[in-house]
């Protein structure tokens, strides 16, 4: 009978970020989360946060549980959790933003909108 090591923290992750996301308004928070890269950062960040994670065992014959949410020790630590969570959610959204702020696209956009600028004022100087 096979068996496979299953990080229940991560369930439980997982399952409170989706949760959570759920009460965030769909622009910007649920679009960005959407996509898996980001989704995915979200989870390994919150996870890596966790000193103390819950694993077990499972057969071929077992099945996932389907509340994660009784592997909590206390309310204390689901606090933690939810709170890591939102920490997390602004931090990669602030990052995001950043880089698109200082992508070479947004910088091709700023020159382009000089430049367009730059020639209006030429035009109008000119009578057009």
């Amino acid at each position: 009978m096979s068996q496979k090591i299953i990080n229940l923290t991560c369930l439980l992750v997982i399952q409170e970020v989706k949760d959570i996301l759920a009460t965030y308004p769909e622009t910007p928070y649920q679009e960005a989360f959407a996509q898996a890269e980001l989704f995915n950062q979200l989870i390994n960040q919150v996870l890596s946060r966790i000193p103390d994670q819950s694993y077990t065992i499972l057969y071929e014959s077992e099945k996932l549980p389907k509340n994660p949410r009784r592997f909590y020790a206390s309310i204390e630590e689901r606090m933690m959790v939810e709170e890591l969570i939102h920490q997390t959610i602004i931090a990669l959204l602030e990052t995001q933003r950043k880089k698109t702020l200082h992508s070479p696209a947004s910088e091709d956009n700023c020159s382009a909108n000089a430049a367009m600028t730059s020639n209006k004022k030429l035009y109008r100087w000119f009578g057009y």
